[in-house]
């Protein structure tokens, strides 16, 4: 019983150090290569949405009997399946639109969500949750802004702070599998 627990402790040690090798790495390319990051990310977007919008489709024309909306649905497999198209076609172009529409939306979104934050803190009585609401409210604009500003320096931004979050990740999973080898090596 006791050999089953270290070996189930030494294979759970492997894989935390496999998942922090893999993050230390992702963060490593996408500081490297963000823009080929970005560009590599709308491609597999495209083929997402081609192979998506194609299985729709083919479901849509399945489901036509028994299902009464099966028009909508073979409609966004169509968009689908174009959108698809397109990306793949032209994938320097469509980088370029579908990391602005992305910005776009995030900053419009994280407008909205600091307006809502902005005055929901504005109308609670004084405290901290009120000032805190203000201020996360004003950042949330702030971002917003800043993301529609300049939207494709703006996901690069963005990849290069999730290549800095992966690779602390990656260091920190790796100290944690290092502490737990160590006291598993110590109980035995």
């Amino acid at each position: 019983m006791e050999q089953q627990g270290a070996n189930l402790g030494s294979a759970l040690i492997k894989f935390i150090t496999f998942k922090g090798i893999i993050l230390l790495v992702t963060g490593i390319v996408l500081l490297v290569f963000p823009r080929t990051t970005l560009a590599t990310l709308i491609f597999v977007l495209g083929v997402y949405w081609l192979i998506d919008g194609v299985s729709t489709i083919v479901s849509s024309f399945r489901a036509r009997k028994y299902q009464s909306s099966w028009g909508w649905s073979l409609f966004t497999g169509i968009l689908g399946a174009v959108a698809g198209l397109v990306v793949l076609s032209k994938p320097m172009l469509s980088s370029v639109l579908t990391t602005s529409f992305l910005m776009w939306f995030l900053g419009v979104s994280a407008i909205i969500y600091g307006f809502s934050g902005l005055f929901t803190g504005l109308k609670l009585p004084k405290g901290n949750r009120k000032s805190s609401m203000i201020w996360g409210g004003i950042f949330s604009i702030l971002f917003g802004v800043i993301l529609i500003s300049s939207p494709y320096l703006s996901a690069l931004t963005i990849v290069y702070t999730i290549g800095v979050i992966a690779i602390i990740g990656g260091i920190s999973i790796l100290y944690v599998g290092s502490k737990m080898k160590n006291k598993l090596n110590n109980l035995n």
